[in-house]
This record gives structure tokens, C-alpha cells and sequence, in this order.
């Protein structure tokens, strides 16, 4: 369940953090908070969270079901509404929305467990966690996960894993289409770096193991909004 990514949209600062401290307990270990209308819609740009917890109610009493029509419209990911509203005019349009549950506050933990666990089911996951290239004649699967970073070589690029380093005639651009943007970042005309392993950062550069991999001046701030993201 750790890998599994859960924004929290919720105006009340003390009910969002009762409800992550559920989750937490549940084993949850990515858990991220929005207090907006419009930062609950960035982050679900952003993140691309697996699941949604929903609050009907945040600064207008529309607002949760703006952004689940803004979910739907983008087709997921599942979400569960969390509310106290008793107003039937609006519990009658959440109906609507393709939301996969509705748990009433104060929250019980057992409720928001078995909601979730529900919820969850729905998620379906693709064999998509692979970049498929060419290596001498043959078509190879690399796990995403094993990817590093990938460097432009003129024709070619160089993909480096945990392992080996593969040369396959593509462009960096192609690869950029390929790999989820959630895990991967062009920092640079030359450079993809997978942002999961990281190790330091400076104003110029980043560093995965020894290696160091120059950011380019279009692209720090890019890499600074990232960080102070990660760091939220």
C-alpha cells in the first residue's frame, strides 16, 4: 500500500490531518494534502494521485463537485466524497459524478478503511510500467524503475539503468512522450532524469550516485518548483 499516492481535499487544516493519521495507520505512506479549490486541481495535475478523498464543502459549496466533474472530465483517477453536508440539492448532483463512495463526517476509521479498500479495487493498472525499446533487432521491456537517467547522443540515446547502460537509436523527444511525467523530468536539451532517485541538488546541477547532470537555465525553476513540491 506504500506505493499508492492519496490526496486529501479538504479546507479543514485539523480534519485533513485526522484523516491522513487514518491512512497513515493503514499503512498509507504517500499521503498529500490540498486546502483549494485550486490547489486540490494542480496537485491532481501534478501527482496524479491513485485515489482522492473529496470534501463537497471547501470554500464554496460547490467546489468538491467542480473539481469531481474536473476528475471525470480528465477520466479519473476514483474518488470518495467526504462530507458533512446535509444540503440534498447537492448530495442530489454528487449522485451525478463518478465518484465510488460517500463516507458522512466525523469520520470513522473503519468506515474510511473499508471505503478505500472499495475504492481500490476499481483501479485498474496496466502493463504500462515499461518503456519499450529496440536493442540489437529485438524489442526489450525496461522497467521504468530501473531507469536512471537517458542522455541525447546525436541519433541515439543513452539509457543508463542500475545495471547497464543500452544505446538504442531514438530521440530524447520520443522518450519524453514515453515516460510518465509524475517520475520522470527533462532537465536539460540533453538529460531525462528519473526524479525518484535523486540523491542532491544544487542551483546548477543534480546527482544520481556519482553521476552529475547539469540542469539548464530553462529549466531550474522547473526543477525548484518540483523540490519545494516534494518538500510540501
Amino acid at each position: 500500500m506504500s506505493a499508492v499516492k492519496i490526496l486529501i481535499i479538504e479546507d479543514e487544516v485539523l480534519i485533513a490531518e485526522h484523516i491522513k493519521d487514518y491512512l497513515v495507520s493503514f499503512g498509507f505512506s504517500q499521503v498529500f494534502l490540498a486546502h483549494t479549490k485550486k490547489l486540490a486541481i494542480q496537485s491532481i495535475d501534478y501527482l496524479k494521485p491513485d485515489l482522492v478523498l473529496l470534501d463537497l464543502h471547501l470554500q464554496q459549496p460547490k467546489d468538491g463537485l467542480d473539481i469531481a466533474r474536473f476528475i471525470d472530465d480528465r477520466g479519473g483517477p476514483p474518488y470518495i466524497f467526504v462530507t458533512a453536508n446535509a444540503d440534498m440539492l447537492i448530495i442530489q448532483e454528487a449522485m451525478h459524478t463518478m465518484a465510488c463512495g460517500y463516507i458522512t463526517k466525523p469520520v470513522k476509521k473503519a468506515d474510511l478503511f473499508a471505503s478505500i479498500q472499495i475504492a481500490l479495487k476499481t483501479i485498474v493498472k496496466p502493463d504500462t510500467a515499461f518503456l519499450l525499446i529496440k536493442e540489437n533487432n529485438s524489442n526489450v521491456k525496461l522497467s521504468f524503475d530501473e531507469i536512471l537517467y537517458i542522455e541525447s547522443s546525436s541519433n541515439y540515446i543513452n539509457i543508463f539503468t542500475k545495471t547497464q547502460k543500452i544505446i538504442t537509436r531514438q530521440s530524447l523527444e520520443w522518450a519524453e512522450l514515453e515516460l510518465p511525467e509524475n517520475q520522470f523530468m527533462r532537465i536539460h536539451r540533453s538529460y531525462i532524469i528519473n526524479l525518484r532517485v535523486i540523491q542532491r541538488t544544487n542551483s546548477k546541477s543534480v546527482f544520481i550516485g556519482e553521476t552529475e547532470i547539469p540542469i539548464s537555465r530553462g529549466n531550474v525553476s522547473k526543477m525548484s518548483d518540483y523540490l519545494k513540491k516534494k518538500k510540501a
